[in-house]
């Protein structure tokens, strides 16, 4: 049945400098309804977009980018294909992508930079908070084609996609994407996984080519499983830990405009796209399943937290946070913790998946505590953009401001509550995070070292990043207890180029407060390896010892690595540098391998 809901007007989105923080809801999405988004592709073109944004939604949700097909109103289609109505119900965002004019797609270079150029905008959350790693497609008629297109030649550009209506592949692009190197040096673009499901009129030479080109990248199973008129074929068991074989391709086949509708559209989403994830990983990204957090044992928490800022504390902001004990913990005994510490624009609920230190506590049993970080009120401009950074929590690692509050505070906070309320080993407590959040990490070590045992920092080489943005100086570590550390960069990451080429002052802090037989400049970096204490792998290790031999500072570089962490390396962290120490939560005194560590 057609729907008769009267189209709303598109509201342009608000301006960046009027955006208020609600300190009871802090991490609500506050923008709802319908907008228009003018994507701008290159010189003086502009696209036209819609958004819609549903009310009660949270940050960092799943984003469904909507080729609508030409000639169709984007509201209309909106509601009738049901997108609308699963927006409500699941709190999705849902991007709608538009023809040029009423002639509808051509597939052509205009329409493939228009798609990108959208694509890069959502990523830098152009008013509300998008979160790269969840996002999809699902195109149809005219549409499906020029998004298949797009998303090859892309591959970070989704995690998984619907052509519905799509006329399949020829020759010539199959052998041009085969021969094609994608971001990754020594894989093309044909070997990229994507998970699909594709729509076809019939069962013609382009339609079995598509499926072929799609079954030999996800790495299916031979034979298909039939659905009705779907076939489905499953990937075989295989992958790693840091990429996992979890890519099915789903073919249907009949006319198009028959799959326009809300129960079809569940399928997709639920069959689909409900559980995966292309993490930053690799250039390339990194396919993973994760699964529904809640269904896991997640458990999320808030409360009313002072910021530090306002002696009568009229700044208290409702914070969040996130605790996870996995089955594998025992019962009987206490156990070890880790906080995990999420990247700028994520969230406690994404980052313990994202980076793999769920898969750790996994395997080897302890809990994890994963926060979400403050947010600051200031305009960003990015990439010809104006928005603002309320939709890119990080952490303050710095004093309290007015409108932001202290986040070593909050730690103070979370680290009272979680001793309160859970059966924590106090001297088996450790730290890590990634981007901002290996900031964080840093900040524990420099403002909290009594509290952890050992902390890993990832893609970070600051404690307090945003003083050296505004030409300040740096927040000065406490003298606290021993604190090791082991930090990672990616040698691809576009954040951090140089590895620790660029960190003399900060590995020389560490190395002369403990009096370490190495500095900063007894090794080279970036040169693959030349002088470190060893590679293994796409591994380089900088080992920086006490005299009697404890690595108290241990730096790596990882080869191909984008902005990122794999869980291969969290797996590493635990079992060969943090299990390793523990701290004494009374006298305070450090232990490595069961051996006090004496005076350095």
């Amino acid at each position: 049945m057609r729907s008769y809901l009267q189209e709303p007007v598109a509201q342009a989105l608000p301006d960046a400098s009027l955006v208020t923080i609600d300190k009871q809801h802090y991490y609500r999405q506050f923008l709802h309804g319908y907008y228009q988004f003018d994507c701008g592709v290159g010189e003086g073109v502009i696209r036209s977009s819609k958004f819609y944004i549903p009310e009660g939604s949270v940050y960092n949700q799943p984003t469904v980018f909507i080729g609508v097909p030409g000639g169709s109103n984007p509201w209309e289609f909106m509601v009738d294909s049901g997108w609308k109505e699963l927006s409500d119900q699941y709190g999705l965002y849902l991007v709608l992508m538009e023809a040029k004019d009423e002639k509808g797609w051509n597939n052509d270079k205009e329409d493939l930079d228009y798609l990108n150029a959208l694509n890069n905008d959502l990523a830098v959350r152009p008013m509300f908070c998008s979160f790269q790693a969840n996002f999809y497609a699902v195109a149809y008629g005219d549409c499906a084609d020029a998004v298949g297109a797009q998303s090859r030649m892309m591959p970070r550009a989704y995690a998984a996609l619907a052509l519905l209506g799509t006329k399949g592949m020829t020759e010539e692009e199959v052998r041009t994407l085969q021969a094609s190197p994608s971001r990754v040096e020594g894989i093309s673009l044909s070997e990229v996984q994507w998970p699909v499901w594709l729509g076809f009129a019939g069962k013609d030479e382009a339609a079995r080519r598509m499926i072929g080109y799609y079954r030999h990248s996800n790495h299916s199973m031979e034979s298909p499983v039939e659905d009705g008129s779907r076939m489905i074929w499953h990937p075989q068991k295989g992958g790693t830990v840091d990429e996992h074989w979890c890519a099915k391709v789903v073919a249907d086949f009949g006319p198009w405009n028959a799959w326009v509708g809300r129960e079809y559209s569940e399928a997709i989403l639920t069959e689909l796209f409900d559980g995966i994830y292309r993490y930053p990983g690799t250039n390339n990204g990194a396919l993973r399943q994760a699964g529904n957090i809640y269904q896991r044992g997640f458990k999320k928490f808030s409360a009313d937290v002072w910021g530090g800022y306002y002696a009568d504390r009229r700044d208290t902001y409702r914070r969040e946070w996130y605790v996870y004990v996995p089955e594998s913990a025992p019962t009987d005994r206490e156990l070890p913790a880790l906080f995990v510490f999420h990247g700028a624009g994520g969230s406690g609920d994404e980052i313990a998946d994202r980076i793999g230190w769920s898969y750790v506590a996994d395997q080897y049993g302890f809990m994890i505590i994963m926060p979400t970080a403050s947010e600051p009120n200031e305009v960003r401009s990015i990439s010809g953009l104006k928005t603002n950074n309320i939709f890119r929590a990080m952490w303050n690692t710095g004093y309290p401001q007015p409108e932001r509050p202290e986040d070593i505070r909050f730690l103070d906070f979370l680290y009272q509550w979680l001793t309160g309320h859970y059966p924590v080993d106090k001297s088996r407590v450790y730290g890590s995070g990634q981007s901002s959040g290996g900031m964080m990490s840093w900040a524990c070590a420099a403002y909290r070292p009594d509290y952890f045992a050992a902390v890993a920092p990832f893609s970070a080489r600051h404690t307090d990043i945003e003083a050296v943005e505004r030409g300040e100086k740096e927040r000065p570590a406490v003298q606290g207890s021993l604190i090791p550390i082991i930090a990672n960069l990616g040698c691809c990451d576009s954040a951090f180029k140089g590895g620790f080429t660029q960190a003399e002052k900060l590995v020389d802090h560490w190395c002369n407060r403990y009096g370490l037989t190495k500095k900063w400049a007894d090794y080279s970096y970036m040169d693959g390896g030349k002088n470190c204490s060893f590679k293994e792998g796409l591994v380089t290790h900088y080992i920086f010892e006490t005299e009697d031999h404890v690595p108290m500072l241990h730096l790596t570089e990882t080869d191909t690595k984008a902005h990122a962490t794999w869980p291969s390396e969290c797996e590493y962290v635990w079992n060969e540098f943090m299990a390793k120490f523990t701290k004494d939560p009374e006298t305070k005194e450090l232990y490595y391998e069961g051996k006090k560590i004496g005076i350095i």
